[in-house]
């Protein structure tokens, strides 16, 4: 029929198109008449990214894999034909809704140009009428723009061909360096990097012809289009060129890789590609000399060879050394002087060549002065200290400036513009020559030029010690050989020399036997199979050994040998045959009875000392024995004489040796005359000889100024002397343990300063005394341990006697609403009921004042132990500070003013005139201690009052200047002597010294003669039946004792019975200036002043121990309701407990009076609640309002010591505003305890169990005092 495939393809209904996937880069390279009907679509295939990576075989996304694409609101399917192509096809048209119809109508503009294809029959956007986002590429295009194209074979932007748009398009979006040259003029077009290539050609070569903007491409370009126009696909290989280009301020050479391809189409013109190649032809060029100079010196084998190779070498290389000089340093040293060293002087160099300049060039003179502090020399000695190669330029003003201009013609001709000095090292670190290069004045020295130069610097050296050590080896040989010669003469000198001195041996050895003879030497030789080899006179005479000793036995020395020394001979013969000398005794047999010299018969044998030695082949084979023996038998007997005569001393000394003390003499200097064996074993010292012993050598060094004390104490007294002390000897006890020995000294002193004395071993005792010591410490230890676990069985019942408290106070306060409703109207008509409530409420009242009651007795059984346990571990002190003593009246009056008025006492508080008489206004006391003896009187008088029928308490305060007794008390002895605690360095300026007094006075029952007896004693009372009938522990009255002997004062009691009872104390203290801190003084009270005292007295002291809780005021609520009719705050207030029952009542109590309670139960909780307050720098929207923070002490995860810290340090950095007023409450009552939670930062302290009244009393009163003021504590 005729019908192609590409007629049916022509003919396809559905839009398609091809894509070649043979070729470089996959393109589109047909397009059916289908596709092109639908020109939105046809047009956005070059623009639509995605597409394009859904169907580009070389695309890595993960929708390359997927056969279906939804692209311009059609399904899109391909499929491949054979390997090279690839059919892409609409499978399926969608219909778009309204909204989307005028969006297909428009077409979309394609984003880049990636082919030239069929599908533009529409002419798209180009590069002049887009928006370019890159700012660089937009102004390159702007400059295009504004050339005047008109005056050009190319004619207006506007005229140019749809192909010719195109063209310029893809060469902007190239981003390799590119141009186009264009028309028959070969009009110039480029890219933005084809710009930065150019240098300072651009932009002044846009729109110009090749001949202008390149003269040097003008051949090559023109000679492409002439082939061009004959062949019209002419092959153009990419060609190098090497091209001047000005870039980075100066002319620089270049290296480019142009390809120059013939456009096909109707625009005539090269498109041309530039690959700068500068590095790699810079490194190509730079190795090659490299490997020249390398190649070329290494055939020298002697420095002057060495130098001219190197000038051999680098002059071909003119580009990279226009200019070379080379001075040389060193020279070499004649062979017989010295062996290869290098020669001087190194302060002078020569000129070797040049390169580059002439030859009587007046800068470079042939010898140069290294001293020298300019020009060359200069640049030679800083280069030896810098490294590899020093740069120098003109601007230096270092070198010659004709150095830099006064050249000859090499290279580019340039005036140089830098120079590289470089030193040239050997092994030794001795520079051998300077070599000075001139810069390429093309090339910028950047690192790699620099790193060229090192490496050129390392060649040279490495080389220069090769040639340097080649040639010095040379030297070497030459003076070994000539060594040699001179060796051998001197030998054959020494031979003769040893000829001339074996005959002065001999002559020597024979004058050695008549000596021998002469002064009794023995000496003899014996091989080594016993045989006597010589022997002289001498020798045969003291051994009596027969003199023909040729035709002997072996070993016939043995028969003249004393039988009792045969075995030793034996044994040191062995000796010697092991190849050892060897000295002994030797006793030799003679005739009996011989006379001896001096008169007397000698014994039957002769002494003789035998010093003998091996004789040893050359191989050290023993092969005999030579010795000589010298007669002793003179000394042998002196010897024996001197010891009959050391006898006697050795008998006498033997009573020292067994003695069980140490003995010891010491000289007048102290040196060791005499110490016996058992000094040696006290001491541990080296038994050495007498004038050796240093006995300052056992002593410990701090124990050596004591001893000589002691001795010098021992010398005055010129009599028996006794002292101790320890040495560097180490004892050890039945426990294993290790100590230093402890000696005791008895010595005395001579009238000539020696010392004679004794040492005795003491450590024993001195371990038994430790152990006591031990002992008794650990006893106190177990009772400090018992009263701390009496503090914590003090805090675990204060925290529930809180809840107690604070319960029974809630209960109150409903019961009292109670009983306001049942005044009301509602119960006027219903009288039955009205009185059954009253009843309730009336008997529900006692039982709360019951608990009330049984708490504050319980709490004051656990002050009381907790006072006793710290006077028995000695842990309780006097912290005395400066205050008005009448305060004390005014505490004490609110303390008990609630609790007398219940029981129906009349208490009266006053002062003695006695006060006003001495002024006493300011003093120096602990008020807390002298207020707890008061509680404690007073609590007493109250209980054993409120029973009687006249009901009466008087508390009276009076001064004096000494302790004055009164006649009716019995005061108390003091029973241990106590230290003074006004004498701190803090009260040295303080004013004079008097006594405050305290009279309790009662109209209770009184006490018999019998019964005062009992007083003042731990857990004693008066009769077995008080504490039956009032309670009490027993220890009120013997604490008050205690803490008034420890402030230096007294107690005492008058008591009748059924009359009432007197107690009275006194304390010590001393006058006081105010503080400065408080202005507001409390005027003294008038003597007689009772109940109308000021009842809130300024708040001045901080009580910081255990009984902080006893000072607080009773009853304060009732109080502060009293004052005033205005209502009470409200505050706002954070608990922070973790004990649940704790924080449950205290919050209930706390909200039932008004006030807004927040919880926490710990520290982290804490600090998250701030970040919501009004404290916080960045609170909510509706910050929570903060008064106070009540804070427990002992917590999990973060306890309010912790937290209380954290709070201040965030204040500090500003993290929170101002200051948030924190209150401890918790059951840790020790000094100790509430002077850390102060340290913390603690505003004021409330000790458990503690009432809602004093709570609220201590938040109004740090309230009062302002942020920021540490308040009071209860």
């Amino acid at each position: 029929m005729g019908i192609t495939i590409q007629d049916i393809y022509e003919n396809d209904p559905r839009p398609t198109f091809l894509v070649d996937c043979q070729t470089e880069s996959p393109t589109i390279s047909h397009v059916n008449p289908a596709l092109l009907a639908i020109p939105h679509i046809a047009q956005s295939l070059h623009a639509h990214d995605a597409l394009r990576d859904w169907w580009d075989p070389e695309s890595r996304i993960a929708a390359h894999h997927k056969t279906e694409f939804l692209h311009g609101w059609c399904r899109w399917t391909k499929f491949r034909i054979d390997h090279r192509w690839l059919v892409v096809t609409i499978v399926e048209q969608l219909i778009p809704t309204d909204d989307h119809q005028e969006d297909l109508q428009e077409p979309m503009k394609p984003k880049s140009s990636r082919i030239a294809s069929p599908l533009l029959e529409s002419r798209p956007d180009t590069i002049f009428t887009v928006k370019i986002q890159s700012p660089d590429l937009r102004e390159h295009v702007e400059r295009i723009r504004k050339v005047n194209w008109s005056r050009t074979s190319l004619g207006p932007i506007s005229s140019w061909s749809y192909e010719l748009h195109v063209l310029v398009s893809t060469l902007m979006l190239e981003t390799r360096p590119a141009a186009l040259f264009l028309g028959p003029e070969h009009t110039t077009l480029y890219n933005l990097a084809y710009g930065a290539v150019t240098g300072s050609r651009h932009p002044a070569i846009l729109g110009q012809s090749i001949i202008d903007a390149w003269p040097e491409l003008a051949d090559p370009i023109s000679a492409t289009m002439a082939r061009t126009e004959k062949t019209y696909f002419a092959a153009s290989p990419e060609e190098e060129y090497h091209l001047m280009v000005e870039r980075h301020g100066f002319v620089e050479e270049a290296f480019f890789m142009l390809s120059l391809v013939p456009l096909v189409g109707n625009v005539r013109g090269m498109y041309s590609m530039v690959t700068e190649v500068t590095k790699q032809r810079l490194l190509e060029r730079r190795v090659d000399a490299l490997l020249n100079v390398s190649q070329s010196i290494s055939k020298a084998r002697k420095i002057k060879d060495f130098w001219a190779r190197i000038a051999q070498a680098i002059e071909p290389y003119e580009y990279d050394f226009p200019v070379a000089v080379l001075y040389s340093q060193c020279e070499l040293l004649d062979p017989q002087d010295s062996n290869g060293a290098l020669r001087g002087p190194l302060d002078r160099c020569t000129l070797e060549w040049t390169i580059g300049y002439r030859p009587d060039h007046p800068d470079m003179p042939q010898y140069l002065d290294l001293d020298s502090d300019f020009g060359l020399a200069r640049a030679m000695t800083d280069s030896a200290k810098s490294g590899p190669a020093l740069l120098f330029k003109e601007d230096d003003g270092v070198l010659p400036a004709s150095l830099y201009k006064d050249l000859e013609k090499r290279a580019f001709g340039d005036p140089l513009r830098a120079f590289l000095v470089v030193p040239i090292w050997t092994y030794d670190d001795t520079i051998m020559g300077y070599l000075l290069v001139g810069l390429n004045t093309r090339q910028p020295y950047d690192d790699k030029y620099e790193d060229w130069i090192k490496s050129f610097s390392n060649l040279l050296g490495a080389s220069a010690i090769s040639v340097a050590l080649h040639e010095e080896e040379i030297r070497n040989h030459s003076w070994q050989e000539e060594q040699a010669a001179r060796d051998r003469e001197a030998l054959n000198a020494e031979v003769a020399t040893l000829t001339k001195e074996a005959g002065d041996v001999a002559e020597k050895l024979r004058n050695f036997h008549d000596i021998a003879d002469q002064v009794g030497l023995g000496y003899f030789e014996i091989s080594i199979d016993g045989m006597m080899v010589d022997a002289n006179e001498t020798y045969f005479t003291q051994t009596g050994q027969r003199r023909d000793y040729g035709d002997g036995s072996p070993f016939a020395y043995k028969e003249c040998v004393y039988e009792g020394d045969l075995e030793m001979v034996e044994k040191k013969w062995e000796i010697l045959i092991s190849g050892e000398p060897t000295t002994f005794e030797i006793r030799w047999k003679k005739a009996a009875n011989k006379v001896h010299e001096n008169g007397r018969v000698s014994d039957d044998f002769l002494w003789t000392l035998a010093a003998c030695v091996p004789i040893k082949s050359p191989d050290g084979t023993v092969t005999g024995v030579f010795g000589c023996n010298t007669d002793i038998t003179a000394q042998k007997e002196a010897t024996q004489a001197l010891l009959l005569r050391s006898e006697a001393e050795r008998r006498l000394a033997s009573f020292t040796e067994l003695a069980p003390v140490g003995l010891f003499h010491l000289n007048p200097d102290l040196s060791m005359k005499y110490c016996n064996d058992q000094w040696f074993r006290i001491t541990n010292h080296p038994k050495i000889p007498m004038d050796q012993v240093e006995w300052r050598s056992v002593v410990y060094e701090d124990q050596l100024e004591h001893c000589y004390r002691e001795i010098e104490a021992t010398r005055q007294r010129q009599g028996a002397h006794t002292f101790t002390c320890h040495l560097k000897k180490h004892w050890k006890g039945p426990d294993d343990i290790s100590t230093p020995t402890w000696i005791l000294v008895a010595a005395t002193a001579y009238t000539d300063d020696s010392i004679m004395g004794t040492m005795t071993d003491i450590s024993q005792l001195k371990w038994a005394e430790a152990i006591q010591k031990s002992r008794v410490e650990e006893a106190l230890e177990s009772k400090r341990q018992q009263e701390n676990f009496i503090d914590m069985t003090s805090h675990e019942m204060r925290n529930p006697l809180s809840a107690m408290v604070q319960c029974a106070d809630s209960i109150s306060t409903s019961l009292s609403e109670i009983n306001v409703l049942t005044r009301g109207p509602v119960l006027a008509e219903q009288p039955v009921l009205k009185t059954q409530l009253n009843d309730l409420t009336s008997t529900s009242l006692d039982a709360v004042d019951t608990i009330q009651a049984c708490a504050t007795h319980q709490k004051r059984i656990v002050d009381d132990i907790l006072t006793l346990s710290k006077l028995d571990s000695k842990l309780l002190v006097i912290s005395p500070i400066v205050l008005q003593p009448s305060m004390l009246l005014n505490d004490t009056y609110k303390m008990f003013k609630e609790e007398a008025n219940k029981a129906r006492i009349d208490l009266q508080v006053k002062c003695d005139a006695s006060i006003e008489d001495l002024q006493i206004d300011w003093a120096i006391l602990d008020p807390s201690r002298v207020l707890q003896v008061l509680i404690n009187l007073l609590t007493n008088a109250i209980k054993f009052t409120q029973d009687q029928d006249e009901r009466r308490v008087e508390v009276i305060m009076g001064a004096s200047l000494d302790i004055e007794m009164m006649s009716d008390i019995e005061y108390l002895p003091q029973e241990a002597m106590r230290r003074d605690f006004l004498l701190g360095p803090e009260w040295d300026g303080a004013g004079e010294v008097f006594y405050l007094s305290f009279t309790v006075r009662d109209t209770g029952c009184g006490l018999s003669p019998e019964h005062k007896a009992k007083l003042f004693h731990r857990f004693s009372q008066a009769t077995p039946k008080t504490h039956v009938q009032y309670g009490g522990s027993g220890l009120g009255l013997f604490i008050s004792r205690e803490l008034t002997e420890m402030q230096g004062g007294t107690i005492g009691v008058s008591s009748s019975q059924n009359v009432g009872s007197t107690f009275c104390f006194c304390v010590k203290s001393r006058r006081a200036k105010p503080p400065p801190s408080l202005t507001l003084s409390h005027p003294p009270l008038n003597s007689g002043s009772s109940s109308t005292l000021t009842p809130n007295p300024p708040h001045t002291h901080n009580p910081n121990e255990s009984d902080a809780a006893e000072t607080a005021p009773r009853g304060e609520e009732n109080d502060s309701a009293s004052k005033s009719a205005e209502p009470p705050p409200i505050y706002h207030i954070l608990i922070v407990e973790d004990n649940l029952i704790n924080q449950r009542v205290l919050s209930a109590s706390l909200r039932k009076l008004g006030h807004t309670i927040h919880v926490a139960n710990h520290g982290v909780e804490a600090l998250e609640h701030l970040s919501r307050t009004v404290f916080s720098l960045s609170p909510p929207p509706q910050p929570l309002p903060l008064t106070a923070i009540l804070m427990d002490m002992e917590m999990p995860i973060m306890d309010g010591l912790t937290a209380t810290r954290r709070i201040r340090e965030m204040e500090d950095k500003g993290e929170l505003r101002g200051h948030i007023p924190i209150i401890a409450v918790s059951a840790n009552a020790r000094r100790e305890q509430v002077e850390e939670a102060r340290l913390a930062g603690v505003d004021g302290v409330v000790c458990k169990p503690c009432r809602v009244g004093e709570v609220l009393g201590m938040v109004g009163r740090v309230a009062l005092l302002g942020v920021g003021d540490k308040g009071g504590e209860l």
